[in-house]
């Protein structure tokens, strides 16, 4: 089983996208073998407030069970209690926040409440580092990273709480899961010479997930580093769906596959 953590469905200003359904999203990743797919809407990374197209991803995946719906949230927004309690009821496996597209610190006590809330309905935190390599950029829409040592800062202050940090370049990886066990990073962003064997050899495997940012990147470049990947077959079904099962949960994950 291959499960995608990092999956987008929706337009993007700056990139044109080939899938823009759940039905055409769903059917591109099973052809590059991606059994099952976490899927934020695009369009909450540049709205004020993304209640609605959390609403709208959820009806839009609704035929297309092999995508899981992950809502964006907004702590610095007062709703954002109300909008977890509803997707927690409708079973989500886990929230996506994008603090620097969103304009508040980790440091901020919004965040932390959100993160207490989240330990309490038992469910991961997915933190977008970035959503486009700085270098590529619209040059009027410069948004960088969000820091590393915020995130850490931030995840020490909640041990556990199950952090999984999406598109983390390489070095970024290995800081960020050096003395943090609650932290898993992806796969998407770290490009290097035999990426998942050196990835492997400076973070441990149990923490590193597949996904591959789809649409804003190549699906089949992200599957390729599964593919050609040269560590252990025990350490590639890890990273290809048994850390993803620790990250969501075993339980709640089979009921949601089931």
């Amino acid at each position: 089983m291959l499960i995608d953590v990092n999956v987008w469905l929706g337009h993007w200003p700056f990139q044109r996208f080939a899938s823009t359904s759940a039905a055409a999203l769903e059917r591109h990743l099973q052809a590059h073998g991606i059994d099952m797919a976490l899927v934020s809407p695009v369009e909450a990374i540049l709205r004020p407030d993304p209640g609605e197209d959390n609403a709208a991803l959820f009806r839009a995946v609704g035929a297309a069970p092999s995508l899981s719906p992950v809502p964006v949230l907004r702590p610095s927004l007062p709703s954002w209690p109300r909008h977890l309690r509803e997707y927690a009821e409708r079973g989500v496996l886990a929230v996506r926040v994008l603090p620097n597209y969103h304009l508040y610190d980790l440091a901020v006590p919004e965040a932390d409440e959100l993160a207490e809330a989240m330990i309490e309905l038992d469910l991961p935190l997915l933190i977008q580092l970035r959503v486009e390599d700085e270098r590529s950029q619209y040059p009027l829409l410069q948004v960088a990273g969000v820091p590393t040592a915020a995130v850490l800062a931030f995840a020490r202050r909640h041990p556990t709480l199950r952090l999984a940090c999406l598109c983390a370049y390489f070095g970024e990886a290995v800081e960020l899961t050096a003395d943090t066990p609650n932290v898993w990073v992806d796969l998407a962003f770290v490009e290097t010479l035999d990426t998942v064997a050196s990835l492997v050899a400076r973070v441990p495997a149990e923490r590193v997930l597949f996904g591959s940012h789809t649409p804003f990147l190549y699906t089949r470049a992200a599957r390729d580093k599964l593919r050609h990947a040269n560590v252990p077959p025990a350490a590639l079904q890890a990273l290809a769906s048994g850390n993803a099962a620790r990250l969501l949960g075993a339980g709640r994950l089979a009921k949601d596959s089931g």
